[in-house]
């Protein structure tokens, strides 16, 4: 776990939680902020672009990630994620189509938070045996406050009160967008916890990229790289049934060995621990290449799994939402801690229990080559 405490953490202590003003060097009066596309009747929507052409779109609600336009060698542009035209589809989807994930990302066991002989009741969607993305009214359906906005940046925050999603512990969340420069642009969380009890973070964002920029494209027709050499097994509801397998040697997990580059030719909904070398960002975790070869996408991390996800359940979890997108018609990857990561201290990566006082702080960077 990335931790910031003392004097490294105080640049951004003094500023967590409050507000930008109209006084403030940073308030938003950026020129070409707002969104004028997807999502155009939302107050709270902005645009950026860079001076290489690469164009995000944010959204307030959720801190969704909604739009990322792409230059292309020819002159034009390519839309590489799924979005929607208004703010209604955005709330109402049930496929967290570009939103901020959190208290913890992915999936939680039995419904309970255990820890010692304590145990925390976790809020769920009805008929799950397993919290899922913090539950109903998680991070994704929040409207996040605009803490900071530039030609180039823009910072968003949250408060998470004690009990929170059955949560222990207060929790202060900010989630920044920096467009790089180079076709980049990186998300950082940044989380800090009160209260006298440890609690599990697990932030990422859940945005589904289409590379190909087509509604009608299937991705797994498209190319996958995954800087894994162990996946993480798993049941019908895409619970843990033992620790992290290896996907190599001919064994039962195979069939995930995507540590070369190859098309992704089957549905994923897939855990993939990566490997030491990929997760200070020395290096891609996962690579993207759209079918037609004309756009690829670095995924660098500092978290040490990645949920792939290929959209499978997209045409229920968009249904009657402006568009409705096909299954399969967009990727998620997710990069965050293995599903029910509170409960196996045991699995090869970081604790995921933030203590009191301190600060949870990881990254996502993005890259685009055309």
């Amino acid at each position: 776990m990335n931790v910031l405490s003392g004097a490294s953490a105080a640049g951004w202590l003094s500023t967590l939680g409050e507000p930008a003003s109209a006084d403030a060097p940073n308030a938003p009066s950026a020129p070409n902020a707002r969104m004028t596309v997807r999502c155009a009747d939302a107050a709270d929507a902005w645009t950026l672009t860079g001076e290489d052409g690469l164009q995000i779109r944010i959204l307030g609600s959720g801190a969704s990630w909604v739009g990322c336009r792409v230059p292309l060698r020819d002159g034009g542009s390519r839309e590489v994620l799924l979005g929607f035209d208004d703010l209604d589809s955005q709330r109402r989807n049930r496929a967290y189509v570009g939103a901020t994930i959190g208290r913890w990302a992915n999936r939680i066991a039995g419904l309970k938070l255990r820890r010692g002989e304590r145990a925390w009741s976790l809020a769920s969607e009805p008929g799950l045996n397993h919290q899922l993305h913090g539950g109903p009214g998680g991070f994704h359906q929040r409207d996040w406050t605009l803490l900071e906005l530039t030609d180039q940046r823009i910072r968003l925050g949250l408060h998470s009160p004690e009990g929170d999603q059955g949560f222990p512990g207060a929790l202060d969340v900010e989630v920044l967008y920096t467009l790089l420069g180079g076709l980049g642009m990186e998300i950082e969380f940044r989380a800090r916890l009160s209260g006298p009890r440890p609690c599990p973070v697990g932030l990422t964002n859940h945005a589904y990229f289409q590379l190909d920029g087509r509604a009608d494209a299937d991705v797994r027709q498209q190319q996958l790289q995954v800087a894994a050499h162990q996946v993480l097994p798993v049941d019908a509801h895409g619970l843990p049934t033992g620790g992290p397998a290896p996907v190599g040697d001919d064994g039962p997990m195979q069939r995930f060995d995507y540590r070369a580059r190859r098309p992704i030719a089957q549905a994923l909904d897939q855990a993939f621990l990566l490997d030491p070398t990929a997760t200070p960002m020395a290096r891609p975790a996962a690579t993207l290449t759209a079918a037609d070869g004309r756009v690829a996408m670095d995924v660098f991390t500092s978290l040490p799994a990645m949920q792939v996800y290929t959209g499978e359940f997209l045409a229920s979890g968009t249904q009657g939402c402006s568009p409705s997108w096909p299954a399969f018609g967009g990727i998620a990857l997710e990069p965050q801690f293995l599903p029910d990561s509170p409960h196996h201290p045991e699995w090869p990566q970081p604790d995921c229990w933030l203590q009191p006082g301190a600060l949870w702080s990881h990254r996502i960077r993005y890259r685009f080559r055309t």
